[in-house]
């Protein structure tokens, strides 16, 4: 048998299998307008993607290679509230919400016809559109105040989508160019602006507030609460700006809700309820840092927009007393508001009239108010913070 003849007869080579193609992103984001809210990334996974630029800020980029799948054009272009997602594709024809986005809640038939005759709150409908915010002209800055919608209206499709009661944290961006002061604001949870936004003329997903300062401006600080408030103070003098501090420490939206900060806050200035952001009053608040002490998910800004460091529960100081220094004068007592100190004898003889200070450690949570009304320095606590005079002691002689 010949060679030709042998191969003739042996059976052909398996073909290999041809290598899936790769599937190209039809969908592109302009650096320029990205504001890194990320709602694209939230819910297209599969399409995009959040990177740092070289500035350090989060930026959304389209992914190379994306999973194989279809995808309503016109629900991911308009998930972006700044216009930032292009495509190459021609979109299809606007047809109600995007269906991408949006699914019927059960049963909302029933909260609808409780609710359709509630009316639409009037101070809400301006926050809206960004008209209620208040300018201060300070020594050496300009503090502009603006406070954002908090509600989701009593609209039918807030019940027919089963959107939350709470609006969700505005996305914002501060521009300055000389003397003016922007800010710009979107609104970007995807679901309310698709069930809201886009067939409602009451309801723009953005606004802009632009104000002038006296002076060109030299830099901006500033900070978003839990209440829906953000102040941003426009500097016109460097050296103020370098000195400046917030009245006030604040929660950033890190915040999980968990309650840890409300509980061993000394003077009850946080509020809020349970898995939801929380907030903290500067009228009460004494800048102590307990919050920031405590809080596991490093969501407390003081006063210098540092975030407070968070110290592990077994190496929390404890307030100390330096027997030689304490005279028994209980105003530490009278001043702790978790009620962990006491007086007793130094040698334990409840006949000796001679009575210092004790601290119950377990209840201790660090204040250190004690510290602060204590003229002798007999009572510490070895934490470092900024705290400033409180402006106020039980002590004559102590102001």
């Amino acid at each position: 048998m010949s060679l030709r003849s042998l191969a003739d007869d042996m059976p052909e080579a398996p073909a290999k299998p041809e290598a899936p193609k790769a599937v190209q992103n039809p969908f592109s984001v302009v650096p320029e307008k990205c504001i890194g809210c990320d709602a694209c990334a939230d819910e297209f996974e599969t399409l995009f993607e959040m990177v740092e630029d070289g500035a350090g800020r989060r930026k959304a980029v389209a992914k190379e290679n994306p999973k194989p799948g279809k995808w309503n054009a016109r629900a991911v272009v308009t998930v972006c509230p700044t216009e930032a997602i292009t495509t190459k594709g021609k979109l299809p024809p606007i047809q109600g919400t995007p269906d991408a986005l949006l699914t019927e809640a059960p049963g909302w038939e029933a909260k609808w016809a409780a609710h359709r005759f509630d009316p639409d709150d009037a101070i809400e409908r301006m926050r809206r559109y960004g008209r209620d915010f208040t300018v201060e002209e300070k020594e050496g800055y300009l503090l502009l105040t603006v406070r954002f919608p908090s509600k989701v209206p009593p609209w039918r499709d807030k019940y027919r989508f089963g959107l939350p009661d709470v609006l969700p944290l505005y996305t914002t961006m501060t521009e300055v160019e000389e003397d003016l002061l922007t800010l710009r604001a979107y609104l970007t949870d995807p679901k309310i602006r698709a069930a809201l936004c886009f067939g409602a003329n009451s309801f723009p997903d953005r606004f802009s507030v632009a104000v002038r300062a006296s002076k060109p401006i030299v830099g901006v600080k500033e900070h978003y609460d839990a209440h829906q408030v953000l102040e941003i103070a426009a500097f016109t003098d460097a050296a103020v700006m370098e000195a400046f501090r917030w009245p006030a420490h604040y929660i950033t939206d890190a915040c999980t809700g968990c309650t840890v900060c409300a509980r061993v806050c000394p003077t009850n200035a946080i509020t809020g309820d349970q898995k939801l952001m929380h907030y903290i009053d500067p009228v009460l608040c004494i800048n102590c840092s307990v919050c920031g002490v405590y809080c596991p998910f490093d969501a407390i800004v003081d006063q210098g927009d540092t975030i407070v460091p968070r110290i592990l529960p077994r190496e929390i100081p404890k307030a100390v007393v330096i027997e030689d220094l304490c005279t028994g004068c209980e105003f530490c007592i009278h001043v702790c508001p978790f009620d962990c100190i006491w007086l007793e004898s130094p040698d334990g003889d409840a006949t000796n009239p001679v009575k210092i200070a004790v601290v119950d450690e377990k209840k201790c949570i660090s204040c250190k108010l004690c510290e602060q009304v204590c003229i002798k320095g007999a009572i510490v606590v070895p934490r470092d913070q900024e705290f400033p005079d409180i402006g106020w002691s039980y002590q004559a002689g102590a102001w």
